[in-house]
């Protein structure tokens, strides 16, 4: 294969195939640029949106985003959490005094009884007791719409030893809530083969690739999931290699690697695979805002789309012996992610989010799929590591378009 050929592929096969999921891309491209047909067909699909409607929702989560920024600095210490609600801002505050100021930026200001210190306090109290939770605990991470602590429980499980878990994070005078949920969460890499990146030079699973990264020295990074790292060659497109695992977080509490990407045969290019034959560039890694659209490409289920539901969450993973693996700091949103999906890029519009990391699966039929394509009336629940964290753990620059 000739390096053009080589260069152009890997450009498809690493920058396209994400691993949780999020479909056509919703936010507006830097500078103003409408979104590309394929974003919106995409939004239309999973949102049930015309086009025009796709359109008015890419320019609202844009202008909301700007204004929520604004009105987290006037909310200052009582600060409690930003939404959207019908494509408006909505900012939380803990202290009624502070909720003209918030107005006055354009947001909404919704009083509440704890700021966001006093939620990720309570939330901090569970993390620390992580080693002794519950089996029937699945994850739990604060919610800022209704101001409290959400503890994930498997349907039907609820215990004694679920409520006394519950009663430490409640200590604060916090809400905490139990929710119910169906499916069990599971990292999603590792599996079957597909248009995708393969470890142990083909032997060893299945992920996708997630985005273009370099050092301060200007040297090649692909970044994808931690769980995905793998002994041996990273290769793709026929067994041919990318590269070897460099640097990888998994098992500490993260999921994001790095590898180091041969410059003589592959050149990475700032984009993200729409699955339709074309690209979505990327522009920077502006974080989305909470309720927010999150588009994702991967080699299993490829492009889905999603909403952010909540930011730091803490996610329980079964191991295939019986064990957990605990990652924190991710986020959940709403889009198809099958296992394969691993590692893969998440944006919204032309922004890097995050790598795929893991969802919740049901089994149908002997197969582990999403909560949405298992037809069970919920949305799905997913999780992708955010990108800037994964950056500064390797003092990588995200390559841009």
């Amino acid at each position: 294969m000739s390096r053009r050929t080589a260069t152009r592929a890997l450009g498809v096969a690493l920058l396209v195939t994400a691993t949780a999921g999020s479909l056509a891309a919703p936010a507006l491209a830097a500078g103003g640029s409408s979104p590309s047909g394929a974003v919106l067909s995409a939004m239309q699909r999973d949102f049930g949106l015309s086009a025009e409607q796709a359109r008015q929702r890419v320019r609202q989560e844009a202008d909301a985003a700007r204004v929520a920024a604004s009105a987290r600095a006037a909310a200052d210490s009582s600060y409690a959490g930003s939404w959207l609600e019908s494509g408006k801002p909505v900012v939380a505050v803990a202290d009624a005094a502070r909720a003209d100021a918030v107005r006055a930026t354009g947001a909404e200001a919704r009083v509440v009884q704890s700021s966001r210190a006093q939620l990720d306090g309570a939330k901090a109290a569970l993390d620390r007791r992580t080693d002794s939770s519950p089996a029937e605990v699945g994850s739990w991470y604060v919610d800022e719409p209704t101001n409290s602590v959400v503890v994930t429980v498997d349907k039907g499980r609820r215990t004694p030893a679920t409520d006394a878990f519950v009663a430490e994070a409640a200590k604060s005078g916090t809400q905490v809530r139990v929710e119910e949920t169906e499916g069990v969460a599971v990292a999603t890499g590792d599996l079957i083969g597909g248009n995708a990146i393969y470890m142990g030079g083909g032997t060893a699973g299945r992920c996708s690739a997630g985005f273009a990264a370099k050092t301060t020295s200007g040297e090649p990074r692909l970044i994808t999931a931690g769980h995905c790292s793998k002994p041996g060659p990273v290769v793709a497109l026929g067994n041919l290699g990318i590269g070897q695992f460099v640097n990888t977080n998994w098992k500490d509490g993260n999921d994001f690697a790095a590898v180091a990407v041969d410059p003589l045969t592959w050149t990475l290019q700032p984009m993200v695979n729409q699955w339709n034959g074309g690209n979505v560039t990327v522009k920077g890694s502006e974080e989305a805002p909470l309720g927010g659209a999150v588009c994702k490409s991967g080699s299993t289920t490829q492009w889905t789309c999603g909403t952010v539901r909540a930011r730091n969450v803490t996610v329980k993973y079964g191991q295939a012996d019986g064990s957990t693996v605990v990652v924190r700091g991710l986020t959940q949103y709403t889009a198809c992610v099958e296992q394969g999906d691993s590692g893969g890029s998440n944006i919204s519009g032309d922004q890097a989010q995050g790598l795929t990391s893991g969802a919740r699966l049901k089994d149908v039929d002997g197969k582990l799929r999403c909560l949405s394509s298992a037809e069970s009336g919920m949305n799905s629940v997913s999780w992708f590591q955010p990108i800037n964290e994964a950056l500064k753990e390797y003092s990588l620059t995200l390559v841009t378009g």
